[in-house]
């Protein structure tokens, strides 16, 4: 079961200053970025950036007295686990586009997929466009990590992934809150 988290004005305005922050660290618009997309774009960062504050809002929303440590605020920073820290539980988020879920859903990159297995992640799966105009975030689901590793097949896109293609063992957003309370 999915979910929608609308974001403010405030915080939509801070997910785009933060994704040109972001980009402009890694080179700028349109170069090579940090990752293994090859690819910096700031529609893109906002995505990311997006699923990730309405993650930590859903989060903070559902789940009482949650102790949230935001990684994704502090990406110089080297060493964090996850994008989101909930009760010492790592969170991966993955966002996407609503027209790229088809295709895309589900996937992460196998050197990330390693380093989520490792820090016992909690991958969360999300769908926003890249602007800050549209204020919806659809939260679709999540797994564990070591589920997409197990269960996962291997496929190129723009980059390798592993893409968990089976729609049954992704898991309704509604079971997350009661995991890492």
């Amino acid at each position: 079961m999915s979910l929608f988290v609308e974001l403010s004005e405030d915080e939509l305005a801070w997910c785009e200053g933060h994704a040109l922050e972001i980009v402009e660290y890694y080179g700028g618009n349109n170069t090579m970025g940090s990752g293994q997309y090859n690819h910096n774009k700031v529609s893109s960062n906002v995505v990311g950036v997006k699923s990730e504050v309405a993650t930590t809002k859903w989060l903070r929303e559902s789940v009482e007295g949650a102790v949230l440590l935001e990684n994704f605020k502090q990406y110089r920073a080297s060493g964090l686990k996850g994008d989101i820290l909930c009760n010492n539980h790592v969170i991966e988020v993955k966002g996407l586009r609503p027209h790229q879920w088809k295709k895309f859903k589900r996937m992460v990159p196998p050197r990330q997929l390693k380093k989520c297995v490792r820090n016992d992640a909690i991958i969360v799966w999300t769908l926003t466009k890249g602007d800050s105009k549209n204020s919806k975030v659809k939260l679709m689901g999540w797994n564990y990590a070591y589920e997409v590793e197990a269960f996962g097949v291997a496929v190129k896109t723009i980059c390798d992934n592993v893409w968990l293609e089976d729609d049954t063992l992704m898991r309704p957003m509604d079971t997350l809150a009661e995991v890492v309370s």
